[in-house]
C-alpha cells in the first residue's frame, strides 16, 4: 500500500514500512531499571510463583541465543501465558484464568507501590503479523542476582519497535484528526457512570496506548508508561512530534496550504484546541451549569450558553479563529468558584477543567507559532512548483525558460508587498543555484532571468540553432545559450547533458557544427551579391549580345559576332559591379563625398577608445591574429581522415606549414611581400603556438618515439564532439598497446587532459 493512503488506524490492519529510520539510535536514553529476586515481595500467588519459573525457563533459551543484545521475540509474551501455565499441574484451572493472571501480572511488577520492589518487568514491542501490525507484551524477569538491570531489554524492544512507531507518527501527522468524528472524544463516562472531562484523550500517547492495550489480549490491560515515553522522546528527537505537556503530545503535521498560502485543511493544532473547546462545552452543560446553580453563582449560566452558541465552527475561516473563542473561554473560567461549596466536590471539577485549560493554553500558544510554518510551507510549495517546472519546461519544449522572480511569486496569488520582495529574493538564490541561467536587462532597467535545465543543454542549442533562422525571439535566445554552454563547458560542469544520451549528444553538436558551416556559407554568398550583382550582370550581357547578333543580321556581315561577344562580356561584368548591394559604410561615404548633407563625422570605433590613430594602426597583438587565420584552415584543416590529424607536434607543425606555405602566404599581405621563406616559416610558426593550446606532457610520463607536447587548435579543444572524438581515438590507441604500462600511462594522461582539464588550456575570460 502506498504510504500516502495510510492512516493511522489503517495501519493496525494494512501496515507499510518505512526505510527512513534505519540505523537511527534508540530512544531510551533514561538510567537503569532495576528488577529483584523473587525473595523481595514477601507472598506470591501461586500464578505468580508459575509465572516466574517460567520466565526463568525463557530467559535460559534467551541466554543460549548468545549475541550482545537479546532479540525481543524470544522473550515471552503476555498472549502466551494462558497457554504456558496449562502445563502446570499444582496449581488449579482457577489459577490459570485470565483474572489470576492479571492479579499476578500486577503483583509481580509491584504495581501497588510503583514498582518499588518488583520481581519482573512488562515492557511492549510491535511485530508484523501477516498483513497487519500488532503490539505484543514481553515480560522480562532475567533473574540471575538480587538486582538486576533490565534497561537493555527495554533498549532492544523499542529498537524493534522504531520503525513501526516513526510509521505510526508520519501517517497519524499526514491523515490529520477529523474534528466532527471526535467531537466528544474528551468527554466519557467515568467509573461511576457520570459525565467526566478527560483532556488527555486527545494526545497522541492515548492512541498509541490504545494499539499498546491491544496485545495484552483478553488479559485486563495495565498502563504501560515507559513505551510511550520512549515514543516521545523518538518523535521529539525526529521533529515528528511537539509536546504540549510533559505527558501529552501532538504529532508535527504537513501544512495543508493554497498557492497563496493559506489553509485547505486545518492543521493538527487547530483540530486539537476545537476538541479541547468542546469538551469543556459540553462538560461545561453536564456538570459546571448544575454546580454553579446549586451555588448560586448568577450570571454564568447565560455567558457560558452565550459562549457555547458561538461555537458552531462550521467552515475553515470560522474553525482557523477557534483559538479567540478558546481565550474567552479561559478567562471565563478561570474565574468560577470552584471552592465555594463544603467538601471536596468542588475540587474534584476544577481538577480536569484546569488541565484543560493548560492544555488549550499551550494549544493557542503553540498554534500561533504556526505562522512561521506556515510561511516556510508557502515558500517551499513554489520553490517546488517552480523547481519541477523549469526541467519539464526545458524537455518539453527545447527553450530557455524566461523568468521575472517577483512575477512567479504574484502568480501563486500573494499580493503582500514585504512578502513578494522577500521571496523572490529567496527564490532567485535558490533557483540559480540549481540551474543555469543568463541574465538580460530590458529597457526599463529591470531583469529577465533565461533559466535552463543544463542536463538537456546541447538539445537546446540544437533547437534554437535550426529555429533561431526564422524566429527573433529563439535567435536571440540562442545568443544567450551559447553564453551559457560556454560557461558549463569551462571547467565542465558535471551534470552538462546529464539527461541526454551519449550517441545524441554526439548526433546533436554534429548537427549543430553543419550548421554553422551553412551559415558561413550563406555568408560568403551574401558576401559575393554584396560584390557583383549577378541578374544584372547576365541582363545586361544578354541585352549587349542582342544588339550585336540583331545587327550582324541587318548588315548581312560577322563582325559584329568576334567585336560584340568580348563586348558583352565585359560590359555585364562592369554593370554586375556597378549595381552590387552596396555596404553601409560605401553608402555613407558617397553621401559624404556629395557634400549634400554637410560634413558627417565617422562614430568612433567601440574598440579603439575613440582614437581614430589608435584605430588604423594595427598592433603587434592584430598581426599575429591575421597570421593565424590566414593559416587556420591549412593547419588545422577541416576535412580529414582521422580526428587525430588535427593534433600536431613541433616537427609536425613546422612540416606543415612548409607544405602549404604558398597558401597561407597568398592569404596574407605581409607575409606575401616578404622575400625570405625561413623568416616567413618561423611567423608563422610563431603565430600559431600564441593563437593554440599546447599541451606538455611531463617528463615520468613521457614515452621515447612519441610527442613531448601536443598542439591543438583552441576553437577544435573548445568543441565538446572533438574532445569525445579525440579521446576516443586515443582509448582505440591505448587498447592496441594494452600490454605496454608506459603506453597506457602516457595515452591515460592525454585522455584525462583533454576529456577533464582541457580547461586550463583555454584563454581564461576577463
Amino acid at each position: 500500500m502506498d504510504e500516502k493512503e495510510l492512516k493511522f488506524e489503517d495501519l493496525l490492519d494494512k501496515p507499510a514500512m518505512d526505510s527512513g529510520t534505519s540505523g537511527s539510535k534508540p530512544s531510551y536514553l533514561g538510567g537503569n531499571i532495576y528488577i529483584q529476586l523473587p525473595e523481595a515481595i514477601g507472598s506470591l500467588t501461586p500464578t505468580a510463583r508459575c509465572v516466574l519459573d517460567e520466565l526463568k525457563d525463557w530467559h535460559k533459551r534467551v541466554d543460549k541465543q548468545g549475541g550482545k543484545e537479546p532479540h525481543p521475540t524470544y522473550l515471552l509474551t503476555v498472549d502466551k501465558l494462558p497457554e504456558s501455565l496449562v502445563k502446570y499441574s499444582n496449581i488449579g484451572e482457577q489459577a490459570k484464568s485470565e483474572a489470576s493472571i492479571s492479579q499476578a501480572i500486577k503483583q509481580i511488577l509491584d504495581l501497588d507501590r510503583k514498582g518499588m520492589n518488583r520481581v519482573a518487568y512488562a515492557y511492549p514491542f510491535l511485530i508484523r503479523n501477516g498483513n497487519k501490525i500488532a503490539s505484543k507484551i514481553a515480560l522480562i524477569a532475567p533473574q540471575k542476582e538480587n538486582k538486576t538491570d533490565v534497561s537493555p531489554y527495554r533498549q532492544a524492544c523499542f529498537r524493534y519497535s522504531e520503525e513501526m512507531v516513526n510509521l505510526l507518527i508520519k501517517n497519524r501527522a499526514k491523515k490529520g484528526r477529523a474534528y466532527e468524528e471526535n467531537i466528544t472524544l474528551t468527554v466519557q463516562k467515568n467509573k461511576e457512570g457520570k459525565t467526566w472531562l478527560f483532556p488527555k484523550l486527545a494526545s497522541l500517547e492515548a492512541e498509541i496506548g490504545q494499539l499498546v492495550r491491544r496485545g495484552f489480549g483478553n488479559i485486563p490491560a495495565i498502563s504501560l508508561p515507559d513505551f510511550l515515553e520512549d515514543c516521545m522522546e523518538y518523535g521529539r528527537r525526529e521533529n515528528l512530534v511537539v509536546p504540549i505537556l510533559d505527558d501529552y503530545h501532538i504529532v508535527i503535521d504537513p501544512l495543508d496550504l493554497k498557492a497563496d498560502g493559506s489553509y485547505n485543511k486545518v492543521p493538527e493544532v487547530v483540530n486539537q484546541i476545537l476538541l479541547q473547546i468542546n469538551g469543556l462545552i459540553q462538560f461545561g452543560k453536564d456538570v459546571l451549569i448544575p454546580y454553579a446553580e446549586e451555588a448560586k453563582y448568577e450570571g454564568f449560566k447565560s455567558r457560558f450558553l452565550q459562549l457555547a452558541g458561538s461555537c458552531k465552527f462550521q467552515s475553515l475561516e470560522e474553525k482557523m479563529q477557534c483559538d479567540l473563542v478558546g481565550k474567552e473561554l479561559v478567562i471565563l473560567l478561570d474565574g468560577f468558584p470552584f471552592s465555594s461549596q463544603k467538601g471536596n466536590a468542588g475540587m474534584t471539577i476544577r481538577e480536569p477543567v484546569d488541565l484543560c485549560i493548560r492544555i488549550l493554553k499551550n494549544l493557542i500558544e503553540e498554534k500561533n507559532k504556526t505562522g512561521n510554518r506556515q510561511e516556510g510551507d508557502t515558500y517551499e510549495n513554489i520553490l517546488k512548483s517552480i523547481s519541477d517546472r523549469i526541467p519539464e519546461y526545458t524537455r518539453d519544449n527545447l527553450v530557455l525558460y524566461p523568468m521575472q522572480f517577483d512575477d512567479e511569486i504574484k502568480k501563486s496569488g500573494i499580493s503582500d508587498p514585504e512578502k513578494i520582495k522577500l521571496f523572490a529574493k529567496k527564490l532567485k538564490d535558490d533557483i540559480l543555484s540549481d540551474f543555469s541561467y543568463h541574465e538580460a536587462k530590458n529597457a526599463n532597467g529591470t531583469s529577465v532571468f533565461y533559466v535552463v535545465d543544463h542536463g538537456y543543454m546541447t538539445a537546446v542549442l540544437h533547437k534554437l540553432t535550426i529555429d533561431g533562422k526564422s524566429n527573433p525571439e529563439l535567435r536571440k535566445q540562442l545568443d544567450y545559450a551559447k553564453i551559457i554552454y560556454e560557461k558549463l563547458t569551462n571547467p565542465k560542469h558535471p551534470e552538462l547533458n546529464g539527461k541526454l544520451k551519449p550517441d545524441l549528444i554526439a548526433k546533436l553538436m554534429m548537427e549543430i557544427d553543419n550548421e554553422g558551416i551553412r551559415d558561413l556559407e550563406d555568408k560568403k554568398q551574401q558576401d559575393l551579391k554584396n560584390k557583383i550583382n549577378v541578374p544584372f550582370g547576365v541582363m545586361a550581357f544578354f541585352v549587349s549580345a542582342l544588339a550585336f547578333v540583331t545587327a550582324a543580321f541587318i548588315f548581312e556581315t560577322t563582325d559584329p559576332f568576334f567585336f560584340g561577344i568580348p563586348f558583352s562580356i565585359i560590359l555585364g561584368i562592369l554593370v554586375a559591379i556597378f549595381f552590387r548591394e552596396k555596404s553601409d559604410d560605401e553608402i555613407k561615404k558617397e553621401v559624404k563625398e556629395s557634400g549634400k548633407f554637410g560634413k558627417l563625422e565617422e562614430p568612433a570605433s567601440e574598440t579603439s577608445g575613440g582614437s581614430h590613430g589608435e584605430k588604423t594602426n594595427e598592433t603587434k597583438e592584430d598581426k599575429i591574429a591575421h597570421i593565424y587565420k590566414s593559416a587556420d584552415s591549412s593547419i588545422f584543416p577541416k576535412k580529414f581522415n582521422k580526428i587525430t590529424e588535427k593534433v600536431l607536434d613541433p616537427d609536425s607543425l613546422k612540416k606543415r606549414i612548409e607544405a602549404n606555405l604558398d597558401t597561407i602566404k597568398k592569404n596574407n599581405q605581409t607575409l606575401e611581400k616578404e622575400k625570405d621563406n625561413q623568416k616567413v616559416i618561423s611567423t608563422i610558426e610563431y603565430a600559431v603556438l600564441q593563437s593554440s593550446a599546447t599541451i606538455l606532457v611531463p617528463n615520468d610520463i613521457l614515452v621515447e618515439n612519441m610527442p613531448a607536447s601536443l598542439i591543438i587548435s583552441r576553437s577544435d579543444l573548445k568543441s565538446e564532439l572533438f574532445r569525445q572524438q579525440l579521446a576516443d581515438a586515443y582509448r582505440e590507441d591505448m587498447e592496441k598497446k594494452k600490454l605496454d604500462k608506459k603506453m597506457v600511462k602516457y595515452y591515460t594522461y592525454l585522455i584525462n587532459t583533454i576529456e577533464m582539464e582541457y580547461f586550463k588550456y583555454l584563454p581564461k575570460k576577463k
